[in-house]
């Protein structure tokens, strides 16, 4: 393929998988993606795009032509095998045969047809992020040189969307944790007005009849004894009923 073809394809491809990755803020549809457009660039029959996890491994994330038990099992340690040791050296790596790569000719590939592979390393502003691999061309040639570029391209793109999209999940988060914040508030609020709106009404009826008995009192100057003590029994009841709801709002206002 001539030069001017193979750059044409590799702006196309990076302007499809920049139109696609602007429609999604999804993880796994974004790395999903960009494995597609790795494999169908490069021919091969087999890929994963592989992220670091708290513990300081890698888990897959999006694999092609593995068998789905082992994406959910398999784990690797930073600075182990062929991927946690480019993860460890964050630099991108053609192999055309691993049998001639000191580094890597001693570690086991019994799950792939051919010598050859690429794995770059996702990296954002020195944060790890993961590794992108690609692995078993269908012809059984060697990866070149113009496929391990554009591959390391793609890596570029792909840290930098996951990292977005890393960032607008926690933000997504953050608004969720907010607005389930606002609504206690709101519903803390409306509970305090209702709580207010009954004690108010509490109050206002001891009071009511506590005026209501001193008024008669000082208003009237004869008064049948037995009237004084029906008065004097309602301002004592009254007094009583006013002292247990404030006594009961003080214990309140000390539990909140």
């Amino acid at each position: 393929m001539r030069k001017v073809d193979i750059y044409k394809k590799k702006f196309s491809i990076l302007q499809d998988l920049s139109n696609a990755i602007v429609i999604s803020d999804n993880i796994n549809t974004i790395a999903n993606l960009l494995l597609d457009f790795a494999i169908n660039y490069t021919n091969a029959e087999k890929g994963s795009l592989m992220l670091v996890t708290e513990r300081n491994e890698m888990s897959i994330l999006a694999s092609r032509g593995f068998e789905p038990q082992t994406d959910r099992s398999y784990r690797v340690k930073i600075g182990d095998g062929i991927a946690g040791s480019v993860a460890q050296s964050r630099q991108p790596v053609l192999v055309e045969d691993i049998e001639k790569e000191s580094s890597f000719k001693n570690l086991l590939r019994n799950r792939y047809k051919t010598k050859s592979f690429i794995s770059c390393p996702l990296t954002i502003s020195n944060k790890l992020l993961g590794v992108l691999n690609i692995n078993d061309k269908k012809d059984g040639t060697p990866f070149n040189a113009d496929e391990f570029e554009l591959l390391q391209t793609l890596a570029n793109h792909a840290a930098i969307a996951l990292e977005n999209a890393f960032l607008l999940n926690q933000l997504k988060s953050k608004a969720l944790e907010l607005e389930e914040i606002n609504k206690k508030l709101l519903e803390t609020d409306i509970l305090k007005t209702e709580f207010l709106t009954r004690v108010s009404h509490e109050l206002r009826t001891p009071l009511n009849s506590l005026k209501g008995a001193i008024y008669f009192l000082q208003n009237n100057t004869k008064i049948e004894k037995d009237e004084q003590t029906e008065f004097h029994g309602i301002i004592s009841t009254e007094t009583d009923k006013l002292v247990s709801i404030v006594e009961n709002l003080l214990n309140f206002l000390r539990i909140e």
